[in-house]
């Protein structure tokens, strides 16, 4: 048989975590013991197809062997270690166990004690059967001490190292739709949606309305403009529009920009934020780009930018280009000052009364 990659305890708690958000669903789901039961299954190579028929070689396990897994043992994860150690489990037979060990040169410690064995088959296990991730061998009699448990694929897919980032996201969605109830997705995205609401990042606009931006880096990064700099830079500085990734242009700048005539193309062109300062003389147009990862305004993207100002009759003279950045310190400002476009300013959080000009030297006299 193929073995599957290994992911670490760490990783598979925070993807059940993922899966089974601890507020829409019992801890059972997703606590430590079912992430060690994660990496022991697919340790011992127990993968069982979704759907019947499974083939007749088909690998099961018994709760002791998600309890009996260590550190030492996880560490012995070549192809002939993992069938060692699993045909030991298997004849449930301590002194093999043992010999094994001391083959190994390693301690029999385990990771629960073998009274969690209850938790573990009459909590997580009954509960994840519910949602199809785990199955239980068919036909064999519920007195049958026989190895009877085995994650199913899709579910251990979710748990692929190399499944990272949106990809990973979207994975888990999919999975979702197929393995649960309406219910059940209604009360994760409830979950989120109040997660979502406690970490959101609440912006003060220059007029005192305030707007909420989804958690994170980028956001504050915002907020410090709108709140710090603007007051600090600008005459009567007006927030045009803010963008985020979950919202490419919020509904209430989409009605101001078709008010002024003016559109955006939001696949290529979208800044994070335009500003206007209409207390200036003529009307200036500041455009934000705030770096958490990558996305300075460089040469390229400043040119673009000034080719969409002269096609909203907007005049170049009168357009301004700031990226802000969290700090001077942060990873983003360290990769990306050097790509500045000329012409444009750096601003950062930490730093708020300070900015970074990057203009051509005005010819002096000779």
């Amino acid at each position: 048989m193929t073995f599957r990659t290994l992911p670490t305890r760490e990783e598979c708690s925070a993807r059940l975590a993922m899966i089974f958000p601890r507020a829409a669903f019992d801890p059972v789901h997703a606590n430590p013991l079912a992430a060690a039961s994660v990496v022991a299954l697919i340790y011992v190579g127990a993968v069982a197809p979704e759907q019947s028929p499974v083939p007749d070689d088909q690998v099961w396990a018994r709760p002791s062997m998600c309890l009996r897994m260590s550190d030492a043992v996880l560490a012995r994860n070549s192809d002939q270690d993992r069938t060692a150690w699993r045909e030991a489990m298997l004849t449930n037979t301590k002194k093999k166990v043992d010999d094994l060990m001391a083959q190994w040169g390693v301690r029999a410690e385990h990771w629960y004690a073998d009274n969690s064995r209850e938790t573990l088959r009459d909590e997580t296990f009954t509960r994840w059967l519910d949602h199809g991730a785990i199955r239980e061998r068919p036909g064999l009699p519920t007195s049958s001490s026989k190895p009877r448990w085995a994650l199913a694929s899709e579910f251990a897919d979710l748990f692929a190292p190399t499944l990272t980032g949106p990809a990973l996201e979207q994975t888990i969605e999919a999975w979702r739709s197929t393995h649960m109830d309406p219910g059940d997705r209604l009360r994760i995205a409830t979950a989120q949606q109040r997660d979502q609401a406690t970490h959101a990042v609440r912006v003060t606009m220059p007029d005192g309305s305030t707007r909420t931006l989804e958690p994170g880096t980028a956001s504050r990064i915002l907020k410090g403009v709108v709140e710090q700099w603007a007051p600090a830079r600008l005459h009567d500085p007006v927030v045009l529009t803010i963008s985020e990734p979950s919202r490419k242009i919020l509904v209430a700048d989409a009605a101001v920009l078709t008010r002024l005539g003016l559109t955006i193309d939001q696949a290529t062109l979208l800044p994070d934020a335009v500003l206007v300062d209409i207390g200036a003389n003529p009307v200036e147009f500041w455009i934000i780009e705030a770096v958490h990862t990558d996305g300075p305004i460089s040469d390229r993207r400043r040119d673009d930018l000034l080719k969409w100002a002269e096609e909203q009759r907007i005049k170049p003279e009168t357009c301004h280009f700031v990226t802000a950045f969290e700090s001077r310190n942060s990873q983003p400002a360290r990769k990306r000052l050097k790509d500045l476009g000329t012409g444009t300013y750096a601003w950062f959080l930490d730093e708020p009364t300070r900015e970074l000009s990057w203009h051509e030297i005005a010819e002096g006299p000779a």
